[in-house]
C-alpha cells in the first residue's frame, strides 16, 4: 500500500494504485470521523482499495481503521498547506475518486484534484450546518470563504440530512444540481455488540435512579449549558442523574455551570470513552441539546441500542431521525422549560424499544456503503465486487 507521507510534506516512493482516497484533517473522536472511517472499513472489506490522507495522524480513532487501509500522513496545519502534498499523492496512487471530509478537506480536495490532472472524481461530503458554522466562525475562515468558488468544481457533493443540503444551498448560492443527500453510515454488527459489554460506570447499573445520557464534543453547537439547567429544573422534581460523554473547549466552563447550578453530585462529565453504546443500551434517556447539527450520529447510535430520546429540533438531522417526533419529542432550541418537560414525560412514559432499536438499525454502515460504491466508483464497479 502507499507509504507514508511525512507531516513537512516530502513523501516517501508510493507506487499502489488506490480506488478510494478519503481526506481527513484528522483521527480525532467525531461523528464525521467515525462515520467515514466506518465506511472505509466496509469499503476496503469489500476488496475496493481504499486510503486515508490526514493532515495529521493522531487522534482517538487511530486504532479503529482496518490495517488494509493505507493510512497517509500529508501535514500541514490547514487546507492551503495540504494542497501540494495532497495533489503529488494523488499523482502517485491514481485513485478513481477522492473524497473529502468537511469544509477544509473538501475545500483542499477539490484544489489538489485540479493540480493533479489526473482525472479523478472528486466528491466532498458535508457533515454540518454549513451557514450556521460560518456564523461561528464570524466569516473569518479562509475555508469557509473558499467554499463559494471551489465548490462548483467538485463532481458531487453528498450532503447527509435534507437539512445540511439546504444550508450549503443558502451559504454557497449553488443550486443542488450536484448534491444528493446520503445518510450517514453508522450502525455496525460491532456496534451492536458493544452495546451488550458490561458498562463501567456505577451509574448505568444503578435501577434506582433514571440515567440519563449525553454524548457529543463539549462544543458551543451543542448548547450544554440549555441541557444543564433543564436538567436542573427536572432534579428538582426527581431524583435523576446526567453523565456527558466527551471531551472539548468547553469543559471548565461546563464544570463551573455544574457547580454554580448546585448539580455536582447528579451530573458527571466522564469524558471520551471508546464505547458509548454500553452507556446508550443501559440509560434511562438520551437527550441531544444542540442548537444546530448536520446528522447526529449519536441520535442514531442511541435508537439503535434502544435508549429512547429527547432532542432539539434544530438544523438538522434530528427531525428526519426522529420521524417528526414520532419516536421522541422534539423540543424548541434552546427552551429549557420545555426540555425539561419533555424528560419528565419520556421518564415516564417511554416508546416501545424495540420500534426505537428498529429505527436505528435501519441506518446501517452497509446500506449507505452500497449506495457510496455506487456514486464512486460506478454501478458496474459495485456489482463485480
Amino acid at each position: 500500500m502507499a507509504s507514508t507521507v511525512a507531516s513537512n510534506g516530502s513523501s516517501e516512493t508510493t507506487s499502489d494504485q488506490l480506488d478510494v482516497l478519503f481526506v481527513m484533517q484528522h483521527l480525532q473522536a467525531g461523528g464525521a470521523e467515525r462515520v467515514t472511517i466506518l465506511l472505509a472499513n466496509d469499503l476496503v472489506a469489500r476488496g475496493i482499495r481504499v486510503g486515508i490522507a490526514v493532515y495529521a495522524k493522531r487522534g482517538e480513532f487511530l486504532e479503529r481503521i482496518d490495517p488494509r487501509i493505507a493510512l497517509i500522513e500529508i501535514g500541514g496545519s490547514g487546507w492551503f498547506a495540504a494542497i501540494l502534498p495532497l495533489s503529488r499523492l494523488i499523482r502517485q496512487t491514481r485513485p478513481s475518486a477522492v473524497v473529502g471530509v468537511m469544509v477544509s478537506c473538501n475545500v483542499a480536495a477539490v484544489v489538489a484534484g485540479r493540480i493533479a490532472r489526473t482525472g479523478a472524481r472528486i466528491v466532498l461530503t458535508e457533515h454540518n450546518q454549513v451557514d450556521k458554522s460560518a456564523d461561528y466562525f464570524g466569516g473569518n475562515s479562509r475555508s469557509y470563504r473558499a467554499i463559494r468558488w471551489t465548490y462548483p468544481w467538485a463532481d458531487a457533493i453528498v450532503c447527509v440530512s435534507d437539512g445540511v443540503r439546504d444550508s450549503l444551498c443558502r451559504y454557497s448560492g449553488m443550486k443542488p444540481d450536484k448534491m444528493r443527500v446520503i445518510h450517514n453510515p453508522i450502525v455496525s454488527d460491532d456496534l451492536i455488540d458493544k452495546a451488550g459489554q458490561p458498562c463501567p460506570h456505577p451509574w448505568a447499573n444503578d435501577d434506582g435512579v433514571p440515567l440519563i445520557l449525553a454524548v457529543g464534543r463539549l462544543a458551543t453547537a451543542k448548547n450544554y449549558p440549555m441541557m444543564l439547567r433543564a436538567f436542573g429544573i427536572l432534579r428538582q422534581q426527581r431524583p435523576a442523574r446526567l453523565l456527558i460523554l466527551g471531551n472539548g473547549g468547553a469543559r471548565d466552563r461546563l464544570s463551573a455551570l455544574i457547580t454554580e447550578l448546585g448539580l455536582s453530585e447528579d451530573v458527571e462529565m466522564y469524558g471520551y470513552t471508546s464505547n458509548p453504546y454500553a452507556f446508550m443500551s443501559r440509560a434511562r434517556l438520551f437527550v441531544l441539546s444542540s442548537s444546530w447539527e448536520g446528522f447526529p450520529t449519536v441520535l442514531v447510535e442511541a435508537l439503535a441500542c434502544g435508549s429512547p430520546a429527547v432532542a432539539t429540533d434544530c438544523p438538522s438531522g434530528p427531525r428526519e431521525i426522529l420521524l417528526d417526533g414520532d419516536l421522541g419529542e422534539l423540543v424548541p432550541v434552546g427552551d429549557e422549560q420545555a426540555f425539561a418537560d419533555a424528560m419528565m414525560r419520556a421518564l415516564d412514559d417511554p416508546p416501545c424499544r424495540d420500534t426505537l432499536m428498529a429505527r436505528g438499525r435501519s441506518f446501517s454502515v452497509g446500506r449507505a456503503a452500497d449506495t457510496y460504491a455506487s456514486l464512486l466508483l460506478g454501478d458496474g464497479r459495485r456489482a463485480a465486487i
